[in-house]
């Protein structure tokens, strides 16, 4: 073989090469590019799961049993706080973690909390919106006193 036809094959070998790390290149970014979406309010998929967080407080001794129920967009979850439950007698708060997987809700898509309680049969509601950042929404809610005050967390507008 003379030196041209060596030259001229190694040229070609690294050519071949170089196309092969740049196509490995191209395909680790296409595989990747999802991951670089920013993400805004809950999906509902994955971890990004839209959450409400409701804190009962005020509770005491002569509380009867509350019912929560917290609603957004077409699905409904409910908790019941039992007065007669030994694990739950000596609190003055309870916090329940309402989660809707499976369901997108985007920035100020509205909620509703309400409340009811035994003793009296009111129900008490708040509504709220989802706010854009990626975090659960909090809802308060005092039960001290005669009438049971509800308040909303950081997410009223």
């Amino acid at each position: 073989m003379n030196v041209v036809a060596i030259t001229t094959l190694m040229e070609r070998n690294n050519l071949m090469k170089s196309m092969i790390v740049t196509g490995f290149i191209f395909a680790i970014v296409l595989a990747n590019v999802n991951l670089l979406a920013k993400v805004t309010a809950e999906t509902g998929v994955g971890k990004d799961v839209f959450k409400v967080i409701v804190t009962l407080f005020g509770i005491t001794n002569s509380t009867k049993d509350i019912v929560t129920i917290v609603n957004v967009k077409d699905q409904t979850k409910i908790k019941l706080f039992n007065a007669q439950n030994p694990e739950s007698q000596d609190q003055d708060k309870v916090s329940y973690t309402m989660t809707f997987p499976n369901l997108t809700v985007n920035a100020g898509d509205p909620y509703t909390v309400c409340t009811v309680s035994v003793g009296d049969f009111k129900l008490n509601c708040i509504k709220g919106k989802n706010s854009p950042l990626d975090r659960p929404e909090f809802v308060d809610i005092d039960k001290s006193g005669a009438s049971s005050e509800v308040k909303a967390g950081s997410s009223k507008d």
